[in-house]
């Protein structure tokens, strides 16, 4: 059997099992432990599964991590350094889409406060909208259309419709897993990711803002590619073997 079918076939029996035994699977292939070993190290690097002592396990994102509320306590300060220098990226008159994204909302945050001037912002977002009350130098834009509670977000043809009528300098957006082989993916929710790629298409620059805990994961479905950001921030806690690979694909991480 080719290791690329093996690979594929392990990924299949976690799906099934959730969780396998190591000495099970080199049983299973007839193959050696240190041939299955080689393919775990690989399906580990593109961030499909994860080690554990004497087993390996699915490395998919948790339901949970689509409560925005929850996910709003979570990782708070390395979210905020790369809000921070994600301003960077930002210029006076500048059309701005954000997603519903956590990360997204702290660089919303950071955008409120600071001293930049006729920007408009559209957003799906269910709580970004209230952050700039008393800012009157930017113009912010409600998608408005269906609530997702779970995901304080708008969806569907009215948030569509909406978007449809700004052409956007940059999207800011961020994900919950990004994974070595080039995916940006989340736990699978449709509309909410129709939107990104109705945004995505009305912008002519797309900037991730992602926390290294995200890396080397994978979610349940794929919404961008790494080749379609042209800049990826994040967090100086993401290392150097990440780095390298994501050099290696022509992809250079901005770290804060």
């Amino acid at each position: 059997m080719l290791q690329t079918t093996r690979k594929e076939k392990i990924i299949s029996l976690l799906q099934e099992n959730k969780e396998y035994a190591i000495d099970k699977l080199y049983k299973y292939f007839d193959v050696s432990l240190a041939t299955i070993h080689r393919d775990l190290n690989e399906l580990e690097r593109e961030g499909r599964v994860k080690k554990v002592h004497g087993g390996v396990l699915l490395n998919v994102v948790e339901d949970i991590e689509t409560r925005n509320i929850i996910r709003l306590r979570t990782n708070v300060e390395l979210k905020k350094k790369i809000a921070i220098k994600a301003l960077e990226f930002v210029e006076n008159g500048d059309c701005l889409f954000l997603d519903n994204s956590t990360t997204c909302y702290y660089f919303a945050k950071a955008l409120s406060e600071s001293k930049f001037m006729n920007i408009v912002i559209i957003t799906n977002s269910y709580l970004v909208p209230r952050l700039f009350i008393k800012n009157e130098n930017m113009q912010i834009v409600s998608t408005g259309g269906l609530l997702l509670r779970e995901l304080n977000c708008f969806v569907g043809p009215c948030a569509i419709a909406t978007i449809n009528e700004f052409n956007g300098n940059k999207f800011f957006l961020s994900t919950a897993a990004i994974s070595i082989k080039g995916e940006l993916s989340d736990v699978y929710r449709p509309n909410a990711d129709e939107i990104k790629r109705v945004m995505f298409k009305r912008s002519k620059k797309h900037i991730c803002l992602v926390d290294s805990t995200k890396f080397n994961r994978i979610g349940q479905s794929k919404v961008f590619s790494i080749s379609e950001m042209d800049k990826i921030i994040t967090d100086n806690n993401c290392d150097r073997k990440t780095r390298e690979e994501f050099s290696k694909v022509g992809k250079e991480l901005i770290i804060v």
